[in-house]
Parts: C-alpha cells; sequence; structure tokens
C-alpha cells in the first residue's frame, strides 16, 4: 500500500496530462507535486532545496543556451535561407533532389540549434513553393527533426539525458550521431521518393502551380522568377553567384564546428571549440562574411537566446516537481514493482509508452523525458537506452497537437495541424520500431 501511495502522485501527473483534461503541463506538476509532499510529508525547506534543483540542474548546462543563440543568430541573418538557395541551384528542376537536400538541411539546421519549430518555420515555406504539400516529404521531415533536437548538443532534451547518463553534452551528442545520422537517411529518403513519385504521376501542387498562397485560402500567388544568369547584367550576375556562398559561410562553419569540434579538441589537446569560443568563431565568420557590426550582432544573440531561456526555464520548473517525488521514493517504487521484468523487455515497453505518452501531451518533450528516465533508471535500464527515449518521444510529438513543431509544419505548409498529424500517423510507428531495435543493438554492443 505505501508504495502504491508514492506512485500516485505519478500517475496523477499523468492523468491530468492526457484526455480528457489535458492540463498545461506546469499545471500537472504542480498537482502532482503537491500530492507527493502531502504523501511524503516533506518539510517546507526540502521542497524548496529539491524544487529548485530543477531549475538549478537545466538552466546550469550554459552550452544549449550558447549554441541555440547562436544558430538564431544565423537563422535570422539569412545564413539557412543562403543554404537553401545553394541547394536549388545545384539541382535545378530535378525537385526530388531539391526536395531531398531541403529535408537535410532540415535535419542538420535542427541538429545545429536544438530546436526544430524555428528551423521548420524557415525550411518549410520553401519547400513547399517548390513542391507544395507532398505526405512522404512532410513525413521525412518529421522523422529528421524528431530525431535531430532530441540529440542535439543544443537542445534541451540532450542536456537532461546526457546529465543523466554521467556525461557531456558533447559525449552524448557524439554518441547518439551515428544513429541520428540513420534517420536522417530515413527521412530524406522518403522525402525523394515521395517528390519523384509525385512528380511522374503529374501531382506536385506548388503555390505557382495551384495551391494556396500565404493568406485567404484560394487565393494562389503569382511565382516570381529572376532572369537565368547569361541574362543579368555582370556585376549583378557575379554578386548573385557569390552572395549566397558567402552568407551559407557561418552556417557551415558552426556545423563544422558542432560535428568536428569534440574530436578535434581532443587530438588537438585544448579546448578551441569549447561552449564559449563556439559562438566567437561564428560570429566573427558572420560578422566578416555578412557584413554586420558587432553591436547589432550582441543584440541579435541576446534575442537569440531568448525562446530557448523561456524554454529551459519551464523544464527547469517542471523537473522541481519530478524532483520531490523522487524524494519521496516514487521511482524507488516502480522499481520495486518492475525490476522483476527483463530488461530488455522493461526498455522496449519504456520506449512504447514514451511515445505513446508523448501523443497527447508533447507540448514540452524534455519534460516526459524527465518522467521517463528517472524510472528506466530506478530499474537498472541500461543508460545507453536513454538517448532512444528522447527519439521515441520526439517521434511521438509529431503526431501530438500541442506540439509546436507540428503546427510550424503546418504554417509552413500552408494547411492545418490535424491534416499534418493525420499526415504522419503511418509513419511514426514505425520509426518507432526502428528506434526499438536501434537500442537494443546499442545496449547489446556496449
Amino acid at each position: 500500500m505505501e508504495d502504491l501511495l508514492k506512485i500516485l502522485p505519478l500517475v496523477v501527473i499523468l492523468a491530468v496530462l492526457l484526455p480528457p483534461l489535458r492540463a498545461h503541463i506546469l499545471v500537472a506538476g504542480l498537482v502532482g507535486g503537491v500530492l507527493g509532499v502531502l504523501v511524503g510529508g516533506l518539510p517546507a525547506a526540502k521542497v524548496t532545496e529539491f524544487f529548485l534543483k530543477g531549475l538549478t540542474q537545466i538552466l546550469g548546462i550554459t552550452s544549449v543556451i550558447m549554441f541555440a543563440a547562436t544558430a538564431m543568430v544565423l537563422a535570422k541573418a539569412g545564413s539557412t535561407r543562403a543554404m537553401l538557395e545553394l541547394i536549388q541551384r545545384g539541382f535545378g528542376n530535378r525537385v526530388e533532389w531539391v526536395a531531398a537536400g531541403m529535408t537535410l538541411v532540415q535535419a542538420v539546421a535542427t541538429y545545429v540549434a536544438g530546436i526544430g519549430a524555428a528551423n521548420t518555420l524557415v525550411t518549410a515555406p520553401l519547400i513547399y513553393a517548390v513542391t507544395g504539400f507532398v505526405p512522404l516529404l512532410v513525413a521525412g521531415m518529421s522523422i529528421v527533426s524528431g530525431a535531430s533536437w532530441a540529440t542535439s548538443p543544443s537542445s534541451a532534451e540532450s542536456a537532461y539525458i546526457s546529465q543523466q547518463m554521467k556525461l557531456s553534452v558533447t559525449d552524448y551528442a557524439s554518441f547518439m550521431q551515428p544513429y541520428t545520422v540513420v534517420f536522417w537517411v530515413i527521412g530524406v529518403a522518403l522525402a525523394w521518393y515521395g517528390v519523384r513519385q509525385a512528380r511522374i504521376r503529374g501531382l506536385l501542387q506548388p503555390p505557382a502551380a495551384g495551391g494556396n498562397a500565404v493568406g485567404s485560402p484560394g487565393n494562389a500567388v503569382r511565382k516570381e522568377t529572376a532572369p537565368p544568369l547569361a541574362e543579368r547584367p555582370p556585376i549583378q550576375a557575379a554578386e548573385d553567384a557569390v552572395g549566397p556562398w558567402r552568407r551559407a559561410l557561418p552556417f557551415f562553419v558552426f556545423l563544422a564546428i558542432i560535428l568536428l569540434g569534440p574530436p578535434l579538441n581532443r587530438s588537438l589537446g585544448a579546448p578551441l571549440f569549447s561552449p564559449a569560443l563556439t559562438p566567437l568563431w561564428v560570429l566573427a565568420v558572420a560578422a566578416l562574411s555578412l557584413k554586420l557590426s558587432p553591436n547589432r550582432l550582441g543584440e541579435m544573440f541576446i534575442d537569440g537566446g531568448l525562446t530557448i531561456l523561456r524554454y529551459l526555464f519551464l523544464v527547469g520548473l517542471f523537473l522541481g516537481f519530478i524532483n520531490l517525488l523522487g524524494e519521496i521514493g516514487t521511482f524507488k517504487s516502480l522499481a520495486k514493482m518492475v525490476g522483476l521484468a527483463p530488461i530488455g523487455v522493461v526498455t522496449v515497453a519504456a520506449l512504447v509508452v514514451a511515445f505513446l505518452v508523448a501523443i497527447p501531451s508533447a507540448a514540452y518533450t524534455v519534460a516526459i523525458d524527465a518522467l521517463i528516465i528517472p524510472v528506466l533508471a530506478a530499474v537498472g535500464v541500461p543508460v545507453w537506452s536513454f538517448g532512444f527515449v528522447g527519439i521515441a518521444v520526439a517521434q511521438g510529438a509529431m503526431i501530438s497537437p500541442v506540439q509546436i513543431n507540428v503546427a510550424a509544419t503546418a504554417h509552413g505548409f500552408q494547411t492545418d495541424i490535424m491534416r499534418v498529424i493525420r499526415n504522419n500517423v503511418p509513419y511514426m510507428p514505425p520509426a518507432l520500431v526502428v528506434t526499438i531495435v536501434l537500442a537494443v543493438i546499442a545496449t547489446l554492443t556496449r
């Protein structure tokens, strides 16, 4: 009976989060936290200590803030858009390759920034302008986005999961990188195949070919096309040819540092690409290539950090409530009940539960990570599976009506949220199966 009482606050949190209540994540945390305090008889001093510990745990991961703010500067400065222009110039009318390239840009940009929605709001309208709404393309973008933010060195999810694995954020990202790339390949392949089939069947409907433009439904936009380079004045042609490369350079530099920085630091024996120095290198390149003043860059950097700070603040508050449940022994009681199950079964079950819980309540996926991962740790599940829990949560989030990246996808493709969800439903469960297989392989090979 005592164990059931300790588990009750966690059950209440889930009940308040899920339909029909669908309360805000902090409301659910507050209700469960108060119940946990009453069940555990915690004194006020302990409540304050463990609750505030949630904030210090998350906000103390400064690399997340620094990387996300840097990525937002590049997005605002047009570096990501320049990269998309280069892809279009390289592939021309082969729209399936353009779609594949743009999906890869979405994957990499989300990985660099750690936040999917901000990049989706940039890439989705550009892809839509080329192809219109293609179901497999939208699903491919959703798959790469979820895997990228769940394992990004810039995301709050990675900050929390790496902490639970007793790893630095960069080491966690390096460990998960091969598995992230698997989902990139899947998503890009889906986008390429879907657009190719749509082109062959004559089903592509970009806005200029009869789709809806931004604004009232049914108002098609007239596609403005620039003259070919050969027909433009020599100076303008030279600027247009060089401009995108110059504007895309900071993004390329940032991506190279994110991917190659950790091994270079180890080989050089000096942290030349640390969380403190990386923004300096990238912003210096941006200042030179984009001709931005230091004052302007400073303001853009501060503004770029606001989104992630708001996100991390909410996550820290929710984690404070979860810390209270840990203090009263909620997760130890769960371990007693499920600890006798084989580890492999528990891991698979945890991934499925993470996926399902995310569907109705994935406004903040890291909060779901904070619910699931302590349970895994309590029952002795190998820490190497924790990253896959993050991916499973992100996959469930892409069919969640409260997930901001779903809303951003709907906005970018000029449709409604429920159409995006219905589109993704056939693809996310198979993606979860892939996650389970990768998790089993990862835990068996450690």
